[in-house]
């Protein structure tokens, strides 16, 4: 049974987080060096991680460290890779290179091999291009002496002044290969590969000292020689932590681009990649950081289409929390003409109303998964959740729902929380049709952890990873190749041809 929050302790708690936030919040992003206050563990641990918390139709399975000194680990982003009958996850970190994680047992994950690149924020993306399989990492803010000295500083002949995008060659991902860089002055806290495979739009996530807001856009159709092909230029909001975009998320088609931009959402037209255009703006003062925003397409009951964007405000840019539930998120109607003019249906939050000692306590890095109208998510302090989003295709906007949050259609169906989580994302890359899955934690200081969710009843369409060995039935296709490869980072674009309602 699903824990719902009571109306007054939300208001309550809305309250005491209008009395705690920071008038100005401390640098979240693009710190130089890479070293971003906000994207610092907040979380503290022992000599070893915890080894149990609590969980609703949730267990933790194991842990894999990625130092062995005992400290906090420094994990961020997760992507997924599978190769013939090997399973991958590509886990970032702050500092200690791209791990690969071999996951085709996830009880036992092991370490296959780890792509030394001694970056900060670690932001992957992969895609197939011809018979090679590619990946992108991120550095926000500079290279610093560390990450000039290590492997991909040396292999392209970077100074310590270097930021920006290291390209990487995981055909054999026991044996990654350095290929090339795309050099962003102003950094990569983010970036995202068009489903063609053939672009790339950064988001650098400066904060309110730029004045002149752009998402930079490169031509990465021939990967070893990458082009610049404009600053496409976004409006300048001066409220909250600056008006640059963060995170972008493609549709399945590559026509149109969602990007979380701090202070503001945008919608765009990415008909023609080199030349977006703007269709839509959100200004929502109840977002105070706009992180991440991903399409979904539903069926409603009558048999048409509903598409709603979810938008995560990751509050304070993850600044220490007093409380929780922190930011939550933020739905939005953007069905035929309301894509012009999104409207809000409602917000949601975890159910965990309660005061925080200081570890942060906000929505994070999150994946959509439409055929199961299930969601992952990943909540710093507060763990690693489970969604069913399927009622969001008929749900209907009420004030309670815009302004506080009463579920609008989603409710949690899992979770797990380890007395020292400060987890940053939270994914996995098969669901069985009993809805079960091994979900995969990336931690701030934990490291890497493995959890199982046990279906909690659901009945779905199973999800598969998509092979991406390349071979001769995939060779010369690259654009289709790389609609392939990113269509496990875009399931939140993909169609929902079934619906379920959850016992």
């Amino acid at each position: 049974m699903t824990r719902r929050p009571v109306l007054g302790g939300i208001l309550g708690t809305a309250a005491l987080a209008l009395t705690l936030l920071p008038a100005a919040p401390a640098s979240a992003h693009g710190g130089d060096g890479g070293d971003e206050v906000g994207d610092l563990p907040t979380n503290t641990r022992e000599a070893s991680v915890a080894e149990s918390g609590e969980g609703v139709a949730m267990s933790h399975v194991a842990n894999l460290q990625y130092t062995p000194s005992g400290t906090a680990q420094n994990g961020s982003d997760v992507e997924f890779l599978k190769i013939g009958r090997s399973e991958y996850a590509l886990a970032g970190t702050l500092r200690e290179g791209l791990q690969i994680i071999d996951i085709t047992h996830p009880d036992s994950p092991s370490v296959a091999a780890v792509y030394d690149c001694d970056i900060s924020q670690g932001d992957i993306q992969v895609w197939r291009h011809g018979d090679r399989v590619l990946a992108s990492y991120t550095a926000d803010g500079t290279f610093g002496e560390a990450g000039a000295a290590s492997r991909c500083g040396r292999d392209l002949e970077l100074d310590p002044t270097a930021s920006g995008t290291v390209i990487v060659d995981l055909t054999t991902p026991t044996q990654p290969q350095t290929v090339s860089y795309l050099h962003v002055p102003r950094g990569s806290h983010n970036m995202t590969v068009h489903p063609s495979g053939d672009y790339l739009y950064n988001s650098n996530s400066d904060l309110v000292t730029s004045t002149a807001p752009a998402i930079t856009i490169y031509d990465i159709s021939q990967p070893e020689m990458p082009r610049k092909v404009q600053d496409y230029p976004i409006p300048f909001v001066p409220l909250s932590l600056g008006s640059e975009s963060h995170d972008i998320t493609f549709n399945a088609d590559g026509t149109r681009a969602y990007s979380a931009a701090l202070s503001q959402t945008l919608v765009l037209d990415t008909t023609d990649p080199e030349k977006p255009e703007q269709v839509a703006q959100i200004l929502d003062p109840a977002i105070n950081v706009a992180h991440q925003a991903d399409p979904v397409t539903l069926t409603r009951e009558d048999g048409s289409e509903r598409e709603v964007l979810v938008v995560t405000d990751e509050r304070a840019g993850a600044a220490a929390s007093a409380e929780c539930p922190g930011g939550g998120l933020h739905l939005y109607d953007i069905t035929g003409q309301k894509e012009r003019s999104p409207e809000k249906i409602g917000t949601w939050f975890i159910p965990a109303v309660q005061p925080q000692d200081g570890a942060t306590c906000t929505s994070h890095v999150l994946r959509v998964y439409p055929e199961q109208e299930m969601l992952t998510i990943a909540w710093y302090a507060q763990g690693v959740r489970v969604l069913d989003i399927s009622g969001l295709a008929d749900v209907e906007g009420s004030p309670a729902s815009v302004g506080i949050g009463d579920g609008v259609g989603m409710r949690e169906v899992g979770s797990y929380v380890l007395p020292d989580s400060d987890t940053w994302s939270f994914k996995t890359n098969r669901i069985a049709a009993d809805g079960s899955f091994y979900g995969y934690g990336n931690d701030l200081v934990r490291g890497f952890d493995v959890y199982r969710f046990d279906g909690a009843g659901l009945s779905v369409p199973p999800l598969e990873p998509t092979d991406l060995a390349p071979g001769p039935a995939r060779r010369g296709g690259r654009n289709l190749a790389g609609v392939a490869i990113v269509a496990p980072a875009l399931l939140a674009a993909a169609a929902v041809r079934r619906r379920r309602r959850a016992s």
